[in-house]
């Protein structure tokens, strides 16, 4: 697998050609995303860990297509690429077309900042009608354990899960409990915080968010025993936020992430865990 090395003084980065999928990060020495020890690097399977990009669908496929799209299982084409960032494009052909039959270009470019890692994903139309597409950066973050972590900044917004009741999220998110909640329509920014550490996920034209972790029980083959090593708080447009472009229309949105120590409001803050209604 084709793997591209992003260095600056701030941090690190590797991103696959497969995907233009950033595989794992550090800032400050610190990790940022996590990769599974166990994820296995085949032509054409998705790598678990780090940024999957999840497109021209999230999620299962109403018609029983492969769930979250393609675009993660395919190899994009370096445009360019330095130290500090790297610039990936994937285009409509044949095989794509198979599955969902639209002429496009998304662009995704993956950039060392000062002390963050920036994500940006653009897609242009390129059929002569209007499409619909969802998407959403798959990001897993590195935890020392996902029971003690919390993510901030979802309060009162509709929370929709399988077989729940969707109603507003009452309070911060908890993941003392596997989890695996969709928030459509969600705000800028949020924080994902384990103790004093706090991951900043600031995002620019992504309405939706998405808090996931398997937990013990149904731990999938390429996690296994790994699963409290990762809190998966992802960015995109779902369900409600779906993307419409018109013919020679580009959408354009951004994910900025970056690491700091707690605020003493938020280490003295309690952190009990809620149900969440599991």
């Amino acid at each position: 697998m084709d793997i591209i090395e992003l260095v600056s003084e701030h941090g690190r980065a590797r991103i696959a050609r497969q995907g233009a999928q950033v595989l794992d990060a550090e800032l400050g020495g610190v990790p940022l995303l996590w990769l599974s020890p166990l994820a296995a690097f085949e032509p054409g399977r998705a790598v678990r860990g780090g940024v999957p990009v999840c497109f021209p669908w999230f999620g299962k496929h109403p018609t029983g297509l492969p769930a979250h799209g393609f675009a993660r299982n395919r190899d994009w084409t370096v445009l360019a690429q330095d130290d500090r960032q790297a610039r990936f494009e994937l285009c409509d052909d044949e095989a794509g077309r198979a599955l969902w039959p639209h002429r496009f270009r998304a662009e995704l470019t993956v950039a060392l900042e000062d002390a963050a890692l920036r994500i940006d994903f653009a897609v242009e139309n390129r059929d002569d009608a209007p499409i619909e597409f969802t998407y959403a950066l798959h990001s897993y973050f590195a935890v020392d354990d996902v029971r003690a972590c919390r993510v901030e900044g979802l309060e009162g917004r509709l929370r929709r899960e399988v077989g729940h009741v969707t109603m507003p999220q009452q309070g911060i998110v908890a993941l003392a409990e596997p989890i695996d909640a969709v928030f459509e329509i969600a705000p800028e920014p949020l924080i994902l915080v384990e103790g004093e550490r706090r991951v900043l996920i600031e995002a620019d034209g992504m309405r939706s968010a998405v808090v996931w972790n398997i937990g013990p029980d149904n731990a999938q083959a390429d996690i296994g025993p790994h699963w409290p090593r990762y809190a998966c708080v992802e960015r995109g447009n779902i369900g409600a936020a779906a993307v419409h472009l018109a013919a020679g229309e580009t959408h354009r949105a951004g994910m900025r992430l970056s690491r700091s120590r707690a605020t003493r409001s938020d280490a003295t803050r309690s952190i009990a865990p809620r149900s969440n209604g599991h």
